[in-house]
């Protein structure tokens, strides 16, 4: 490898194809790149004067046939994890450049340490398991690099293990081995053609079953056509906009309802914005007719037409072929890197070694992205949660896997097994974390995913937390530092604050964590781990409330049981009466016809995820007790994510510490710490994960999670304690946990059952 000259170009992979497919049959595969098939090496891979291999890298051995695994080689055997860090290496230019853009961009030394660039022999192949990161058939070999110092600490910044692989041209064989190593790309613009032929593989040889989503195919759907009112597409070839016929294949664009009426004075092609005008290209590259973009296809400003499609978007990804991505487009007039002559960037990375013999970098197309605006948009998640197939565009290159990952089933059979709460967690968590322009689409953006949650949990949603296992899912924590998500309008909370909606920034749900990641355990456990009975407000101005639905209404509503408020709780089990003993009165759980006289509590956006949408304000009894909040005593050992919240005790009449609450640094600008604060006692919970217990339930450390309020009084003022008798009503400030004999050591005036009005 060379010693460093000037400062290099930008290095680029090859270009790789991204699908979520998940079998590989790699004896069907005929239609082949081969040597005589690649584009030539460019000049620029030529030595440059003064280039010599470091001293290190002349010790590795390096020929073309040392990166492919020949029949008769040990790891042809199986598969094979990467080798310890035993290769320290020198600062060559091409190892530089897999780690980041330009050279100067990798720091020479961390916290006073220097960086070690660490390097070992891997290898890569076909994978016939997905969803086993590290399984495949070993058929080359590739070195993995890795920026690390002190005690092997990885440098923070750079692409995670960039790989640098043998150039394809000078592979010594020439078989399907060389779809694993670089191939040179058109400088210019990107080349569509592989994407035509394997898409015409996939259709001609794997049958109906591989085009058609497993999405679709729970929901019982074939084509939006049936369902989205006024389903129309960009039809390229006449240059505008169709009904799309029946059954008809077309492609999907998503990005432009961050920017609404962008398309309004749109009359002529060339005015659209630049995006819309690339995808059409693409769209026609690769052989397709129909183009779907979300601000063209949907009447913008017909309300019903609008919502109706909003609320099916898991229905038009699914239905879509191919979902183009635009990873690097942050806005309208972005356009697409390598789809215009000139518009590739700078040229990949390849150097030579010696004659007839090259190689060049690999970066992975998740490390890139994440610098992108693509995997930070909150539209942009339902596309690709439900892509049958991507498209993807990020450094100036088209993002696809090797010829030999092609398979004949869309899906992962594990992306959603039914017995792991995890996997339902994660939308929650993942589109928190993402960003809205305009903040009143926080339930829009949400609508396709939250359908399909809602489908396979067999629940209805109140404001984005499913139903079913309310109670758990109310216990979210932050991930980060997190404001009041205020309408970009009025200025007023867009959610209510005992949900992630009503927050920006991610949320955790994590019930899997401390509980277990069964449904199964999860079904058992809150129903003997709860005792609210959940209502929802129908409004501010009336009396009228209604139970929270557990069950989805697409099923027949006789099945919702009926609340027996003597004897059940909200999931069914017998209600503990002397849950927290003779002294509590726990009998009344129906809540009170209350109106908020003279109030203007803050209107929430409508919840069109949920089937019977109310208020967004909770109305329920609950134990109400009284601490005070100081700094803490103990030490930090709650799990989750480090975060810049303040660390809180909460402590009680003996002046002991009772538990932790963590508060955002705005909040406490506000108030004093030592303060009294009234908290409510929500459900049975953990702070920590059960370890080595077969049966959860039996294990130590459940403890009571309590949520601290904060009253709203009809003049706007907040205070620490209040009532609904009082025409206040509370708000979510923070969550804690305290030992479950801890209520009773509440301040005065003690522990008392009390009706709560929550928004």
């Amino acid at each position: 490898m060379s010693e460093p000259a000037e400062q290099s170009n930008n290095p680029r992979s090859d270009d790789l194809w991204e699908t979520t497919d998940d079998d590989n049959d790699d004896n069907d595969f005929n239609v082949r790149h081969r040597k005589q098939d690649l584009r030539p090496v460019p000049d620029r891979a030529a030595p440059r004067p003064g280039d010599a291999l470091w001293g290190s890298c002349q010790n590795l051995g390096l020929r073309p046939e040392r990166f492919v695994i020949m029949p008769e080689d040990e790891e042809r055997h199986g598969s094979k994890r990467p080798d310890k860090l035993t290769m320290n290496l020198g600062l060559c230019r091409l190892v530089l450049l897999s780690f980041a853009s330009e050279p100067g961009q990798v720091p020479t030394e961390v916290n006073g340490q220097p960086v070690v660039v660490k390097m070992s022999w891997s290898t890569d192949g076909p994978k016939p398991d997905p969803n086993a990161s590290w399984h495949h058939l070993p058929v080359v070999r590739i070195l993995r690099a890795y920026a690390t110092y002190g005690k092997d600490q990885y440098v923070t910044g750079l692409n995670i293990f960039p790989e640098i692989r043998l150039l394809a041209n000078d592979s010594p064989t020439d078989d399907f081995s060389i779809e694993y190593f670089i191939r040179p790309i058109d400088p210019d613009m990107i080349d569509f053609s592989p994407v035509r032929k394997w898409m015409r593989y996939c259709q001609e040889n794997h049958g109906r079953g591989c085009w058609r989503n497993h999405t679709l195919k729970e929901l019982n759907r074939s084509h939006p056509i049936k369902e989205v009112p006024d389903f129309r597409c960009i039809d390229v070839e006449q240059g505008c906009l169709v009904r799309l016929p029946q059954g008809a294949r077309y492609v999907t664009l998503n990005y432009a309802l961050e920017q609404p009426h962008a398309l309004e004075s749109a009359e002529y092609y060339n005015q659209f914005p630049l995006t819309i005008r690339d995808a059409i290209r693409v769209t026609k590259e690769i052989g397709m007719r129909y183009l779907w973009v979300d601000s063209l296809c949907i009447v913008q400003d017909a309300y019903k037409t609008k919502g109706a499609a909003i609320k099916a978007m898991d229905m038009v990804y699914s239905a879509s072929d191919l979902v183009i991505m635009a990873a690097e487009s942050s806005h309208a007039n972005t356009g697409i890197d390598g789809v215009r002559p000139g518009t590739r960037g700078a040229p990949q990375a390849i150097e030579e070694i010696a004659p007839g013999f090259r190689l060049g970098t690999r970066t992975r197309w998740q490390d890139s992205s994440k610098k992108f605006p693509y995997n930070k948009h909150a539209w942009t998640f339902q596309e690709s949660h439900f892509a049958l197939r991507k498209l993807i565009f990020i450094d100036g290159r088209h993002i696809f896997e090797p010829e030999s990952e092609i398979s004949n089933q869309a899906l992962s059979k594990t992306t959603f097994d039914r017995d792991d709460i995890g996997q339902f967690e994660r939308l929650l968590q993942e589109y928190s974390s993402r960003d809205l322009t305009f903040q009143e689409d926080v339930y829009n953006a949400f609508a396709g995913v939250s359908r399909h949650l809602m489908r396979r949990l067999d629940t209805d949603i109140c404001h984005g937390l499913p139903n079913i296992y309310f109670d758990w899912f109310l216990l979210w924590r932050p991930l980060s530092l997190q404001s009041r998500r205020l309408s970009n309008v009025s200025g007023c909370p867009v959610g209510p604050s005992w949900s992630w909606s009503g927050w920006t920034a991610g949320s955790w749900p994590h019930m899997w964590d401390w509980y277990n990641r069964s449904i199964n355990q999860i079904d058992k456990g809150i129903r003997t781990g709860t005792w609210i009975i959940w209502y929802q407000r129908r409004g501010h101005d009336t009396t009228e409330f209604k139970h929270l639905n557990r069950f989805n209404d697409e099923k027949d509503i006789a099945l919702e049981p009926v609340f027996d408020l003597e004897r059940r709780n909200f999931y069914g089990s017998k209600f503990e009466k002397k849950r927290f003993g003779e002294e509590i009165d726990c009998s009344q759980r129906k809540p009170s016809e209350v109106v908020l006289k003279g109030m203007k509590p803050p209107t929430y956006v409508p919840d069109i995820l949920s089937h019977n949408g109310g208020s967004g304000f909770l109305q329920f009894w609950t134990l109400s007790v009284i601490f005070r909040v100081a700094e803490p005593t103990s030490t930090d050992s709650d799990r989750g994510p480090p975060d810049e919240r303040k660390r809180l005790g909460i402590f009680g009449l003996d002046g002991k510490e009772l538990g932790i609450v963590k508060v955002q640094p705005d909040w406490l600008e506000k108030h004093t710490i030592g303060e009294e604060r009234e908290f409510i006692l929500i459900c049975d919970g953990r702070n920590k994960r059960a370890k080595h217990v077969s049966l959860v339930d039996e294990a130590p450390g459940w403890r009571y999670m309590v949520m601290m309020l904060e009253w709203c009084d009809q003049e706007g003022g907040r205070h620490a304690k209040g009532s609904v008798a009082e025409m206040m009503y509370a708000e979510r400030v923070a969550l804690g946990s305290i030992r479950k004999s801890h209520w009773q050591k509440s301040l005065a005036p003690g522990p008392v059952w009390m009706e709560i009005i929550l928004g």
